[in-house]
């Protein structure tokens, strides 16, 4: 046994070289960034200000360098429609191009072509960053409903689309408007489906004022995400239209993007509303996976005085001082003890107010914000 020994004990050398030969002749896999806690990413308001696809990838490569894990393209509001799509009559045959963006050249909103979102996919899935589509519906669909218009598919708009006092353009919630929803959706489904994570983000954010059941928006929620789900994605929807009294009814393979509790009303309004939208809590407790998207303290929304030095300063020290994915609601003292029911967080950019302040001006002023989120959200 000790000749045996020591002949092995000879070979070794040559054993071990030959080894590291071998394994140098083999790529080394790029490895995922590494993720503590949640699923944590960026919501872009591509449609009420439309980026370049170059910024798009700088910003996909500040998320993965940062150890998060997404970025949602907000692509459809009351501002644009900003995706191609042949149900909503956008494609690149009724558009030019001009400085790399597409445009409508009846409606003359900007939109992301088929190869424009493939390019963007495949820049995501190397840095192993998640692309989520949302198209927000069945309010902030006055980019649609132009869109329908611009493709001579008026009758269409006027069929699926009416004019709400308090938000503008809505989709009726009956069976024409979720077969068309259906439609777009798959469509635009398919051209995300190439991903090892898929969601798919349905909206549903400042639609009503309704209190009581919903019935009909309960029955629009559940067909439009079930048909997303057949196709492989898991749902995403605002928390804008579950109902305390309703959350038995609704899919619950929905996860729930949550913002605010109140959609920003305060006053009697503000109250009623605590009263009959489900909590954070309430949702958790019964079932439903959520996400925090504190508008408070993770809301960067574009203008010149927020994205001057000490605005976004003051917002960075706020968030970082204050904020935890457990903390739910605005400022309030609205904390859960456990991370429990939390799938992830996001810091959302948005574009109201953005006029003609610059892609590079947006980069550069959020940067610091979004590395900060990041930490925190991954650390907390």
């Amino acid at each position: 046994m000790r000749m045996i020994h020591k002949f092995w004990l000879l070979l070794m050398p040559l054993i071990v070289l030959l080894m590291g030969c071998s394994m140098a002749a083999k790529p080394v896999a790029k490895k995922a960034p590494t993720v503590n806690r949640g699923f944590n990413g960026v919501t872009i308001d591509v449609s009420r200000h439309h980026y370049q696809v170059s910024t798009l990838v700088k910003f996909i490569r500040l998320v993965s360098d940062h150890h998060g894990n997404f970025i949602q393209l907000h692509l459809s509001d009351d501002k644009d429609f900003a995706i191609e799509n042949k149900a909503a009559g956008q494609t690149t045959r009724g558009a030019t191009k001009t400085a790399g963006v597409w445009q409508n050249k009846k409606s003359h909103q900007a939109f992301y072509s088929r190869g424009q979102i493939a390019y963007l996919l495949k820049d995501a899935k190397q840095h192993h960053i998640t692309l989520i589509p949302e198209i927000d519906t069945p309010a902030h669909v006055t980019g649609l409903v132009k869109t329908l218009r611009a493709s001579g598919q008026a009758k269409l708009a006027k069929q699926l689309s009416w004019q709400s006092k308090s938000y503008g353009d809505e989709l009726h919630l009956n069976a024409a408007s979720i077969a068309f929803v259906k439609r777009m959706d798959r469509e635009i489904a398919s051209e995300f489906a190439n991903q090892r994570i898929k969601r798919f983000h349905l909206g549903g954010d400042e639609f009503t004022d309704k209190l009581t059941k919903n019935t009909a928006y309960i029955n629009y929620l559940n067909a439009t995400s079930e048909n997303v789900e057949k196709l492989g994605f898991t749902p995403e929807a605002w928390n804008d239209g579950f109902l305390t009294n309703s959350l038995k009814a609704i899919n619950h393979d929905i996860q729930v993007t949550y913002w605010n509790w109140t959609a920003d009303q305060s006053g009697e309004l503000g109250k009623e509303r605590k009263k009959a939208w489900a909590s954070m809590p309430r949702l958790i407790h019964n079932s439903f996976k959520v996400f925090n998207y504190n508008d408070y303290y993770l809301y960067f929304n574009v203008s010149k005085a927020n994205l001057k030095p000490k605005s976004v300063a003051y917002m960075s020290k706020d968030m970082k001082q204050y904020w935890t994915p457990m903390l739910w609601h605005t400022d309030h003292q609205t904390k859960l003890k456990t991370r429990h029911g939390i799938v992830g967080s996001s810091a959302s950019i948005w574009s109201d107010a953005a006029g003609r302040i610059s892609d590079q001006q947006i980069y550069q002023a959020s940067t610091t914000f979004i590395e900060d989120f990041l930490k925190l959200a991954r650390k907390a």
